[in-house]
């Protein structure tokens, strides 16, 4: 058979191409960090590196998941706490008041509980995040005082209690919020013009009688020390809630983040090279080229060799 020179300049060159890409591949292998550089180098591989990065976008967004129900979370927990506080201070109003003889002493603590119901209110009425913090799915202020009675908004008179979840697992959803009907209390306070109940809130109302009760010198106002603990109890309730949410949500980001870390170390052992072991094939391949162009000078005419080189 006979082979002219254009064949020996052919082959010669076919295979001084192979070892440049065995080359350029080790170099691009080392400098990316990474042994599959595209789908057709290790398909199964690459199946099992794309099912490991779509865990870990799930568990990312789980993250922030947990990140958002946190905020909630620690900021109803800070308001309620405030709640309870003032509900104490509250308490010891009524006590002073039921024994307080002098009119201008239990005007003083009429004025006091009346500024705390004021405060209450506006716990009430809390934004998270430009959002009801107690509000559920509704939206705007969730108590209003409409002659002289407190009362939930007319979208909300049913003391709805919404709950707000928030998925922190494949199978796990945690609820994040209380509403105002939930820690206040619901009662009827009136009717609407067709005959409906009008629901207003429990506590509110409740010191406002307190409040009035005291500066008239009432003898029932002890009477309403039981009611007083009664919500104070329901709002410890939804603390505990609360409480009992939080440390769910942090259960769920402390597995999130070892199973992150799990599956970080298998997309590496998927995906990335050994550095070591890159280093060494580089070498071996640039090794090779220079072999390939030094045979290839002596084998080949002068004039190609040149080129070549």
């Amino acid at each position: 058979m006979r082979i002219t020179s254009e064949a020996m300049v052919t082959r010669s060159l076919d295979r001084l191409h192979s070892r440049l890409s065995q080359y350029e591949r080790a170099q691009t292998e080392l400098a990316t960090g990474r042994r599959i550089l595209q789908p057709s180098d290790d398909p199964a591989g690459t199946r099992r590196a794309m099912s490991l990065k779509s865990s870990l976008q799930a568990r990312e967004r789980e993250l922030a998941n947990v990140d958002d129900a946190r905020g909630w979370l620690d900021t109803a927990d800070t308001q309620l706490q405030t709640v309870t506080a003032r509900l104490g201070r509250v308490r010891d109003l009524v006590i002073q008041g039921a024994s307080d003889q002098d009119p201008g002493a239990r005007h003083a603590l009429a004025a006091e509980i009346r500024q705390i119901n004021e405060e209450l209110a506006g716990i009430g009425n809390a934004q998270h995040l430009n959002r009801p913090l107690f509000g559920g799915f509704g939206a705007g202020d969730q108590v209003a005082k409409v002659g002289g009675i407190w009362q939930f908004p007319s979208d909300r008179q049913a003391g709805a209690s919404d709950q707000i979840m928030r998925r922190v697992s494949d199978s796990e959803q945690v609820r994040i919020n209380v509403t105002a009907a939930e820690w206040l209390g619901s009662e009827v306070v009136g009717t609407d013009g067709n005959g409906d109940p009008i629901h207003g809130p429990e506590l509110l109302n409740l010191l406002d009688r307190l409040a009035d009760d005291i500066q008239n010198g009432s003898p029932t106002v002890s009477s309403h020390i039981a009611a007083l603990e009664a919500a104070t109890t329901r709002v410890t309730d939804n603390l505990s809630q609360i409480g009992a949410a939080t440390n769910r949500v942090e259960s769920a980001r402390s597995r999130a983040v070892d199973l992150q870390l799990t599956l970080r170390t298998e997309l590496s052992q998927v995906e990335d090279i050994d550095l070591a072991q890159g280093l060494m094939e580089m070498q071996v391949q640039q090794v090779a080229y220079e072999a390939t162009l030094q045979a290839l000078g002596r084998a080949l005419p002068p004039s190609l060799v040149a080129f070549l080189r």
